[in-house]
């Protein structure tokens, strides 16, 4: 049974721990990170996943077997709660590219609107945060690429576009043509976000550990591939 952190209690303790530096470095900044060289930073998992690639299902097993929680579309409901912004108005950001001057007329139509820059300012302090006090795991969100890869174990799970398509056609009881156009728009929005937010193309190999093609692999080897590599990889680390 895995038991959810309260990121929001997080989140202000990270504050208080971010004011501690900045008044340690007006001392010196070796003293700043003597102060705080103790706040190690994971054990975390990312997870980036293609849409029909089983990433919600491998992503539930990984965590039942390492009793960790999983991070999802709570970061959202996080940020929402830390900016005072309603969930649905932030929902068209993420994991999504806005182009500039769209992203400042929507600004100013709709007042409550943050903006990129600022969504992805919290969405990594989020990300971060929950990093910070480890064992979690964190799905999408360009996790991998705000993260320090020394401290975790970085994901990518993908499958061959046909097949992907027929999951998704299977799990939303559509017709294959309107399967295959949501399975390109989600592919396509997926790289230009990342583009966008961190300048790398999501299908580089180096931005993870480990890419798994799902095709002939079901949820539960997957998760336990994942599993074992994660343990392996922070007992070489320890």
């Amino acid at each position: 049974m895995t038991t959810r952190i309260n990121v929001d209690r997080l989140l202000e303790r990270q504050a208080k721990r971010w004011e501690v530096s900045r008044r340690l470095s007006e001392q010196g900044g070796e003293a700043a990170r003597r102060a705080l060289a103790h706040l190690a930073e994971g054990p975390w998992l990312t997870i980036s996943r293609q849409i029909g690639a089983r990433g919600a299902e491998t992503a539930r097993l990984v965590g039942e077997r390492l009793e960790w929680p999983i991070y999802d579309r709570e970061i959202l409901a996080t940020i929402a709660r830390e900016t005072h912004t309603k969930e649905r108005i932030i929902s068209r950001l993420d994991e999504h590219a806005v182009g500039h001057l769209n992203d400042l007329l929507r600004n100013l139509v709709v007042p409550d609107d943050m903006g990129q820059a600022r969504f992805l300012t919290e969405m990594a302090r989020v990300v971060w945060t929950l990093a910070r006090e480890g064992e979690v795991i964190v799905v999408g969100r360009g996790a991998n690429w705000i993260l320090n890869p020394r401290f975790g174990l970085r994901v990518r799970l993908v499958a061959p576009r046909d097949v992907r398509v027929q999951r998704v056609a299977e799990r939303e009881g559509i017709e294959a043509p309107a399967a295959d156009k949501r399975v390109r728009s989600h592919d396509a929005e997926q790289h230009a976000f990342i583009r966008q937010a961190f300048g790398r193309e999501i299908e580089d190999p180096l931005g993870y550990d480990l890419v798994l093609n799902v095709e002939h692999l079901g949820a539960d080897a997957a998760a336990a591939t994942i599993v074992t590599l994660l343990r392996t990889k922070l007992e070489s680390h320890a």
